[in-house]
């Protein structure tokens, strides 16, 4: 059984998504082709796409160093998404240009060499972005865990500074 899991916004229309039980998905093609598959792997931040004959494996790579793949015989280069812009660049021109939306990504710009798994990209480096997202908020959890104890414990035992009255000693 599949679950819809997501769409895929393009000029022709909204696409449904689905989740195959061994965990890609599977994104509609145009009307004249044959579906694409996405799968992201957040451990190892990888991102593969599938469409018939053709098998794309994108290694992301940390800041410091640059993420490169190969497709239909070019080299792109994909700029870190830390900050919500989208930009995969093929010797130093634009590729692929978009941002991080708060339900996705848009692609703003695709190069015509790209077009065919526009779809696929899209929707994998939304996976991406949703993945580094969730990062965040592990890492910044005991920091907000340490906020919320205080503002609680502020709650209960009343804060002097709010309630100057409360601080005072009786005479």
């Amino acid at each position: 059984m599949r679950e819809q899991h997501g769409k895929v916004r393009t000029a022709e229309g909204i696409v449904e998504v689905q989740r195959s039980p061994d965990g890609t998905y599977e994104v509609p093609a145009p009307a004249d082709g044959q579906p694409g598959r996405v799968k992201y792997d957040d451990e190892h931040d990888v991102l593969e796409i599938e469409r018939p004959g053709v098998h794309l494996s994108i290694q992301f790579r940390g800041e410091t160093e640059h993420t490169v793949f190969e497709f239909g015989g070019r080299t792109y280069e994909v700029a870190t998404m830390d900050f919500g812009a989208i930009s995969i660049k093929d010797a130093g021109r634009p590729a692929v240009q978009g941002h991080v939306t708060v339900s996705g990504v848009r692609l703003l710009s695709v190069a015509p060499d790209l077009q065919p798994i526009q779809r696929e990209l899209a929707f994998g480096l939304a996976l991406r972005s949703d993945a580094i997202s969730k990062g965040f908020w592990r890492e910044d959890e005991p920091f907000l865990e340490g906020i919320k104890e205080r503002i609680e414990t502020d709650l209960l035992e009343g804060d002097a500074r709010l309630h100057p009255e409360r601080g005072k000693s009786d005479e």
